[in-house]
């Protein structure tokens, strides 16, 4: 019977399908899994299946040039993946089994069944079934009963030997699957929620010591607990929405049976598209090497589409200008519009803001994050850059990233060292606040976290934004034109550096495809604006409506801080620091003054860490704020 309905199908097909990437898409098969050349048989498109105003959206089509159809031969995880090992040999089969869990689901997944305690990344190079990455019978077999549980994460997914394919749709037809690869469809909702994709994409990895032990683990990704922490849940906003884009006009989603032309509703584009587009013009470049089974044309497609998500999908960029204390301030706002933090996923990604000022003929007056041909940021600090709420020098740049610190608080790129992080003050999304119960696992670290305009709107948590002022001396009746750039970086250069210390063979196949890789960041947001100094003189003129004291920005601090404050009417003003017990510490501004918006800086070297209040009165308004010092 199964020999009948093998035949049929190629009649049905005609024999027109042929294999022609550089490597042709596996048609092994296991007891647990079948490849994707299997799947591609049925589901591909022949002009009328699997098309849309007349493009081919078929699954495979999209999905063998995306990172997860590469997950495998990624290599950048590779050469991380030998990084690790080398530098912890004695660890070898607990690094190459974690990683391989959700890189090689297929090989990894089998040789447990077979009765393994481990999986290898030399079998892993042996087993062409394995080698598909993340492929279809992996996902669509993932059984949901352990979803949204600690269990589930780090590669915690469930496959059984029961052979039944979940898809999004309700009776599907079970004769041609059962009989062509032995699946049995059966329609299951879970295979739409975000709890799906959490199985991999939250991954907790062992924490090691100086002495080489396990003594715990590291939140290395997790933007499903991101996600959690959001505005989304509530909103039915799932990982898909974003990944798997849907077409609501009905598609026919395969060829076989030829008579039955049942089209469904809605289809869900496998585009799987982050922002990773320099690993894929790798994988594009080196296809023969890495053994890729997408063609040239398939890269440009997913290259396009991951660029658009980063470039439309991912955040908006706005200014605002004035001026205060004789400086401009030039306000830029960058807002992340994704479901998780930006950037999110393992912490070798960053995003940076590049800012200029220039005169009216072009003459460059300021500029910061400006980079050189390598990727490396000009003026960064060489261990980390802080964060910053104003930048008022050129060395200063404003980096949202996660920067990794072991057990002795030194900033690391080992996976295995990372105990906490040293920096994450990557913008969290929209509706993220520390009161929600996973946030320790997430938390935004201290100076972002006392930053007044990160995630923060009128001292409110939750805009999934941020602000940084720029403080500029520039004076009299000129025009100066203004230019912010988000850009954002694959990998941070100081990973190449961390991998040229060390000497395994996928290390050096890695740097030696880096090093002709294209390192320009992809700028995904930029604005310009041309402004007339004196006109932003005026409007700082104007009297204020009401009086308000602003809170000091950093706090805690050290050793200095600001305090902002503005007053509706010309008088006497002071600000005065006390301690706890009510002494006056510090004495800032004690003045007539006119109406208007002012800023004083605090610097307490002389003090001893500790809590302070700070005190404005004007007139007959008198306000208290609390500040920390931290030395």
């Amino acid at each position: 019977m199964k020999i009948f309905y093998l035949l049929m199908i190629l009649l049905s097909i005609g024999f027109c399908k042929t294999a022609n990437a550089q490597e042709p898409l596996p048609t092994e098969s296991s007891t647990l899994f079948s490849g994707s050349g299997n799947c591609d048989a049925c589901h591909f498109s022949n002009g009328a299946v699997l098309t849309y105003n007349g493009v081919d959206v078929s699954m495979v089509t999209y999905w063998r040039s995306t990172m997860m159809g590469n997950a495998s031969k990624d290599p950048l995880w590779r050469a991380y993946v030998a990084s690790e090992v080398e530098q912890f040999p004695l660890l070898q089969e607990t690094i190459e089994t974690k990683c391989t869990k959700c890189h090689a689901p297929m090989g990894y997944t089998q040789a447990i069944y077979n009765g393994q305690s481990n999986y290898s990344m030399n079998e892993l190079r042996q087993d062409r079934l394995a080698n598909d990455g993340v492929s279809c019978t992996v996902c669509h077999q993932i059984d949901p009963s352990n979803f949204g549980t600690q269990e589930s994460y780090s590669g915690g997914y469930i496959i059984t030997d029961d052979r039944i394919i979940y898809g999004p749709y309700q009776n599907p037809d079970t004769v041609y699957m059962q009989s062509f690869v032995e699946y049995t469809p059966k329609f299951g909702d879970h295979i739409n929620q975000a709890e799906l994709c959490a199985t991999c994409h939250t991954l907790f990895s062992p924490t090691v010591n100086d002495l080489g032990e396990i003594v715990g683990d590291f939140p290395e990704q997790t933007p499903y607990i991101e996600w959690k922490n959001s505005i989304y849940p509530a909103q039915d906003t799932p990982c898909q929405t974003c990944h798997m884009p849907k077409i609501y006009d009905p598609i026919d989603i395969a060829v076989i049976p030829e008579f039955d032309t049942t089209k469904r509703s809605p289809f869900w584009k496998h585009n799987f598209v982050g922002g990773n587009t320099m690993m894929l013009k790798i994988l594009k470049q080196f296809t023969d090497s890495l053994h890729v089974t997408a063609e040239s044309f398939h890269f440009d497609s997913t290259i396009f589409r991951a660029e658009e998500n980063l470039k439309v999908n991912a955040s908006n960029i706005s200014l605002q200008a004035g001026y205060i204390n004789d400086s401009i301030d030039i306000g830029i706002k960058i807002e992340n519009l994704a479901g998780h933090k930006l950037p999110t996923g393992i912490p070798l990604r960053r995003m940076w803001v590049h800012f200029k000022v220039a005169d009216a003929f072009g003459t460059k007056i300021f500029e910061s994050g400006a980079w050189d041909s390598e990727g490396r940021i000009i003026g960064m600090n060489a261990d980390y850059e802080p964060h910053y709420n104003i930048i008022s020098n050129e060395s200063e740049v404003q980096i949202y990233e996660g920067v990794l610190q072991d057990l002795n608080e030194q900033v690391t790129y080992t996976l295995l060292k990372a105990a906490s992080f040293k920096k994450d003050n990557r913008i969290p999304p929209k509706g993220f606040t520390s009161q929600h119960i996973s946030y320790d696992t997430t938390a935004i670290t201290q100076d972002a976290f006392n930053d007044p305009d990160f995630n923060r709107e009128n001292n409110v948590e939750g805009s999934g934004s941020d602000v940084i002022h720029y403080r500029l001396p520039v004076t009299g009746d000129q025009l100066i034109n203004i230019s912010a750039e988000l850009c954002y970086q694959l990998l941070k250069p100081e990973i190449s550096d961390h991998f040229s210390n060390l000497t395994s063979s996928d290390i050096t196949t890695f740097l030696d495809m880096y090093s002709g890789a294209d390192k320009e960041p992809v700028v995904m947001k930029s604005i310009f604006e041309s402004i007339l100094v004196s006109d932003l003189i005026t409007e700082n003129n104007l009297t204020p409506n009401e009086f308000s004291l602003e809170q000091n920005y950093p706090n805690p601090f050290n050793p200095s801080t600001k305090i902002s404050w503005q007053s509706p009417v010309g008088g006497q003003q002071s600000i005065k620091v006390y301690d706890v017990l009510g002494n006056e510490v510090a004495v800032l501004v004690d003045e007539f003054r006119q109406a208007g918006k002012y800023e004083v800086e605090f610097n307490a070297s002389l003090l001893s860490s500790g809590i302070y209040f700070y005190t404005l009165k004007a007139g007959s308004f008198i306000e208290t704020k609390k500040l920390i010092l931290l030395k």
